[in-house]
């Protein structure tokens, strides 16, 4: 009997685990109907009675100085026309006023239609105006598919900061890829509507406008001077960057090669899209004041303070030289940045001691992700000064950059805690419009201050200007208080480094009251130039610019009386 009852248990327990594998074998079943084959029901009855309806883009603007908006990027619909045979209550006639609104020969038309028993597309990418003619005909036989199509105006111009959209055909949107289109797109890109088969209607809404702090007209102005230097100096390519040194907002971006955003497509290398501004680069000697300063702000040593000037210095086997090869002699460490002198920055180096270099690397911000609203595709190099290298040689080359790499826009922020005794984010969109009137403002955000002395400050905007007095002559200008340095680097390589340069000059004006930090920076001028006889003059031509533009006020008027009263003795 016990067995018997234990057999009946075991049977029982079968049948019970028997239904339950069933009742969720069939629950399971009934998800996967709903999730897969229902959704594709639905997803085809989607299709069959859901008609997308993409939104227009946002604008983007450039402004002037008194506020006026230029159009650089434009959205509009597009239309492609169909007509439907099967519909028409007079071919003939109805073929006679289509052609005559879309100015095409009937015949070609008709022919169009003949060939096909179902709806044919009898023109592409109409315009709104003829869409709206065709409409006014009542034919049940038309219909229309619109998209959304992108429009440069402006051409070159910023090409490369404002990269460009495409509309995707499937997602019935326009996407941006590059630039400014990219890092703003969920702003831009606005939101889908709908038409329904039943009549519901949903309007599609469209993006928010884009307003750049970047000016017209010296944006025009910068890039023909960059188109100007690299004619000059035979340069495969340049960057200007124009920024209030006040507030972080960047006034003009040019940048060479450029394309042509409308036709963006007949560029077979791809890197063309890409900014310079989204990589780093080995600056060369315009990295050296931020060295200077940490061993002055450090009291271990001062602009007085005097070494002896071989031409060369050797660490770790490897010899580095000053720029012409010279050694100078006993030279006090204002004289050295002056005249750019390697050996001195690597003198600086070795007495600031590693950890207090890498200290400065930080109160610099190099280490840090910058603040900017622009596409940064690769962070700054500084692996070099870190184990397991961080050797003696390393820290040598990065005190006049070489060797480690860093974004254009770190060091625009580097020249304004130099001059300004701060860094803000950098500002390239001014505000963002949503068509409902609500407003998006860029505001002005100070990001670091206070990050040296103010003798500090005093001591490295004295050598600075004295640069442009004594070394970088070709940037000066008469009447104004110009601070600035000048960088030549070579181009590394994967066998280490070739013999062609990138030059840099970061120009800081007026000293008295800082408005404009410019940087230009050309790559791969002729063999045997350098930053002072390419950059630097490039430089001055900016900045003769903005001077008249924004009728600044000399901060050193002494140098045009002294030049009125040669000019009136010359005279007599």
């Amino acid at each position: 009997m016990k067995n018997k009852g234990v057999f009946s248990l075991k049977i029982f327990l079968f049948f019970h685990l028997l239904l339950l594998f069933l009742l969720s074998f069939f629950t399971l079943y009934k998800l996967y109907e709903i999730q897969i084959i229902k959704a594709k029901e639905i997803e085809a009855f989607y299709k069959n009675n859901i008609k997308i309806v993409p939104p227009l883009r946002g604008n983007i603007y450039l402004k002037n100085k008194d506020g006026t908006l230029v159009p650089i990027a434009l959205s509009f619909y597009l239309y492609d026309i169909y007509y439907n045979p099967k519909v028409t209550k007079n071919l003939e006639k109805e073929t006679e006023k289509i052609a005559r609104i879309l100015n095409k020969d009937k015949k070609e038309i008709l022919s169009k239609i003949s060939s096909s028993k179902t709806s044919v597309v009898l023109e592409k990418n109409v315009d709104e105006k003829t869409k709206e003619k065709l409409k006014m005909l009542k034919f049940d036989s038309l219909f229309f598919e619109e998209r959304v199509a992108r429009n440069y105006p402006l051409k070159n111009l910023l090409s490369r900061i404002i990269g460009f959209a495409v509309y995707d055909e499937n997602e019935k949107i326009t996407k941006g890829l590059y630039g400014l289109e990219k890092y703003y797109d969920e702003y831009l890109r606005g939101e889908e509507g709908y038409i329904s088969s039943y009549g519901t209607y949903k309007p599609p809404k469209r993006g928010a406008d884009l307003v750049l702090n970047i000016d017209y007209y010296l944006q025009i102005k910068t890039d023909a001077i960059l188109n100007e230097a690299l004619n000059n100096y035979k340069a495969e390519g340049g960057i200007i960057l124009v920024m209030n040194a006040e507030t972080g907002d960047v006034l003009a971006i040019s940048e060479k090669p450029d394309f042509d955003l409308n036709n963006y497509s007949s560029f077979k290398d791809y890197s063309i899209y890409l900014s310079k501004l989204s990589f780093p680069y080995e600056p060369g000697s315009v990295i050296k004041p931020f060295f200077y300063a940490g061993a002055f702000e450090e009291k271990i040593l001062s602009p007085t303070s005097t070494y002896v000037d071989q031409g060369f210095v050797t660490l770790n086997n490897k010899t580095i030289y000053n720029f012409d090869k010279k050694g100078r002699g006993e030279v006090d460490l204002r004289t050295a940045l002056v005249h750019s002198l390697n050996t001195g920055s690597v003198y600086v180096s070795q007495v600031l001691g590693k950890s207090k270099f890498l200290k400065y690397i930080e109160k610099f911000r190099f280490n840090k992700t910058p603040e900017v609203d622009f596409p940064i595709l690769n962070s700054n190099n500084l692996k070099t000064l870190y184990p397991p290298l961080g050797r003696e040689i390393n820290f040598g080359t990065a005190s006049f950059g070489q060797g480690i790499s860093v974004l254009p826009f770190f060091l625009l922020n580097g020249y304004q805690i130099l001059f300004l005794n701060k860094a803000t984010k950098i500002n390239i969109v001014s505000e963002i419009d949503f068509p409902e009137g609500k407003k998006i403002v860029n505001n002005h955000k100070i990001i670091s201050e206070n990050i040296l002395s103010q003798n500090t400050i005093l001591n490295i905007k004295e050598i600075l200007e004295s640069v442009v007095e004594e070394q970088a002559k070709k940037a000066k200008i008469k009447g104004f208080r110009i601070g600035g340095k000048t960088g030549s680097a070579l181009i590394s390589t994967n066998d280490g480094y070739s013999e062609d340069v990138i030059t840099t000059f970061i120009g800081v004006f007026p000293v008295s009251n800082p408005k404009f930090i410019v940087l230009v920076r050309l790559d791969k001028p002729d063999k045997g130039l350098l930053a002072f006889g390419t950059a630097a003059p490039t430089f001055r031509k900016v900045a003769e610019f903005l001077i008249n533009y924004y009728n600044l006020e000399p901060d050193k008027p002494e140098e045009l009386t002294f030049n009125f009263r040669l000019l009136s003795l010359n005279a007599l």
